[in-house]
């Protein structure tokens, strides 16, 4: 007999945690991470309310566990964007923004057909907002996240490791800033006032620009 026939329960409860990570993932796309409560995410699921304590301990830890469900593609997505940009020796600090950004920039945001990706993009997004989202990005992210500073140092050739982190993170504040936009995401179905198709580009440019301006600094001040 099937091995799965015979532990029907298991299955269940492997469908309900599955339903509850993808509710997880709807409402904090829409709403951010401060909004759901239990009630909402049980509601959204189909599931017992109890049933978000029994699987994941906590909301918390429920939201940590969508972060984490689709890290490793996210990851593998931005290293292949990056591997890319570094093999270029003419590369400028504009080509590994553009690779950080390019899961995101490449995803059709009206698609439906992959409604989980988009909705993890916007949680991914919504980090910056999240209590513990500093202490969750570090944890699956941080390797990727160094990896892009370095590329940003070597083109830049500008070793001060706090410019390169503030710098960087500002960066992915603002980008997520404009995805949420794309997404739809901001509470409002019209863009904000000034929003424009090419203020991702505009943005890259904005914050190249400002990050060779550290360098140029650190130069003078050697």
């Amino acid at each position: 007999m099937d091995a799965v026939a015979l532990r029907p329960t298991a299955v269940r409860g492997a469908a309900t945690r599955d339903a509850l990570l993808d509710a997880a993932e709807a409402l904090i796309a829409d709403h951010g991470f401060r909004t759901p409560s239990h009630r909402m995410i049980a509601g959204e699921a189909g599931a017992h309310v109890a049933l978000v304590n029994y699987h994941f301990g906590s909301k918390e830890m429920l939201f940590e566990a969508a972060v984490e469900r689709r890290a490793e593609r996210l990851t593998q997505t931005w290293r292949a964007a990056l591997e890319e940009v570094r093999r270029d020796p003419e590369r400028t600090v504009e080509d590994v923004l553009r690779a950080w950004f390019k899961p995101f920039g490449e995803l059709h945001l009206q698609d439906q057909e992959d409604m989980p990706w988009r909705n993890y993009l916007c949680v991914v997004a919504r980090l910056a907002s999240a209590p513990d989202g500093n202490d969750w990005y570090q944890r699956y992210f941080g390797t990727v996240d160094r990896d892009f500073q370095r590329a940003l140092a070597e083109t830049l050739r500008l070793n001060e490791q706090d410019d390169l982190d503030a710098g960087f993170r500002y960066a992915r504040s603002l980008f997520g800033e404009v995805l949420l936009h794309r997404c739809g995401k901001m509470g409002s179905a019209c863009p904000p006032r000034g929003f424009r198709e090419n203020d991702t580009d505009r943005l890259i440019g904005f914050v190249g620009s400002g990050l060779r301006g550290l360098a140029r600094e650190a130069m003078a001040a050697a």
